[in-house]
């Protein structure tokens, strides 16, 4: 059987994000299934409560490794190495795997952030933590999972967090991230 591998969600409005880790399965090895973002929709209250498919899009791991290879963020063709992070045969447990593990929306509730357990950055010394905003998500979702190179997305934000990935993260009521 197939592992969906779901990592990450946030509700925006009445629809909940739902991502997957997007990393190479337990042998190392390319994994599509786990290659998903996904929309649900909340109708309903208490035990009326109903969750309907509202769309999915199995490009983002492709357009994210696009996006680094042709410097889409200004840093350097390749700076984020995501290409060579995702490769099969590259764990996603190391520092330089590839392995989504957290999802929430930005602060203008615009963007959502996908949070990375690896890789870690920069490549010369591999110490912090990655989260790169998706802009478009609201529009990239559909029935057939998509067209390659839809998603956009903003600037890579880099944190030191001692060497560890994000394994969850989540906007508080206040406006902080933890």
């Amino acid at each position: 059987t197939s592992e969906v591998d779901l990592e990450g969600s946030v509700r925006i409005g009445n629809t909940i994000y739902w991502i997957g880790s997007h990393g190479n399965n337990s042998s190392a090895q390319d994994a599509p299934n786990r290659e998903r973002l996904f929309a649900t929709t909340v109708a309903g209250t208490g035990v009326s409560t109903t969750l309907t498919f509202a769309g999915y899009y199995q490009f983002l791991e492709d357009d994210l490794i696009a996006w680094d290879n042709a410097n889409g963020h200004g840093l350097g063709a390749g700076f984020l190495a995501l290409g060579a992070s995702a490769a099969a045969g590259v764990s996603v447990s190391v520092a330089n795997g590839f392995n989504i593990e957290g999802l929430t929306a930005s602060p203008d509730g615009n963007s959502l952030y996908v949070a990375f357990r690896t890789p870690l950055e920069p490549t010369s010394d591999r110490t912090k933590a990655l989260i790169i905003p998706v802009t478009n998500f609201g529009t990239i979702l559909n029935n057939t999972g998509g067209t390659t190179g839809a998603a956009t997305f903003g600037a890579p934000i880099q944190l030191d967090l001692g060497g560890r990935g994000i394994r969850s993260i989540e906007r508080n009521s206040t406006g902080q991230y933890v």
